[in-house]
């Protein structure tokens, strides 16, 4: 339980690194509101509409997402995927009306 207790307070100080920086972050912003981009059910991006800049953007914004799942994972000893469950959580909990969502099903929704 303290495990996941500091997890979560953690989390909230790593949030901002998950875009790393504005300009990025506005891009996802876009790329989102457009439909382009949408969130998965494990925390990470996925293309839904292939527009020029997205494939290099999911692939950027993943790879950073990657990193702090290890990096959270091996300090808290659970699974990347459990982390990335939590983050997926606050993601979705955070994402601006619009946002798609992939579900673990295969299944697609609208916030």
């Amino acid at each position: 339980m303290m495990r996941t207790l500091t997890f979560i307070l953690t989390f909230f100080a790593l949030t901002a690194m998950i875009g790393a920086g504005p300009v990025r972050a506005a891009s996802l912003d876009e790329l989102r509101a457009s439909g382009a981009v949408a969130e998965r059910h494990d925390g990470y991006t996925v293309i839904r509409n292939n527009v020029p800049g997205a494939a290099a953007l999911v692939a950027t914004v993943n790879a950073q997402r990657r990193d702090i799942y290890q990096k959270r994972a091996a300090q808290q000893n659970i699974t990347v995927g459990a982390v990335g469950a939590v983050y997926a959580a606050q993601i979705f909990a955070n994402a601006p009306a619009g946002t798609w969502f992939l579900s673990a099903d295969g299944s697609w929704r609208r916030k």
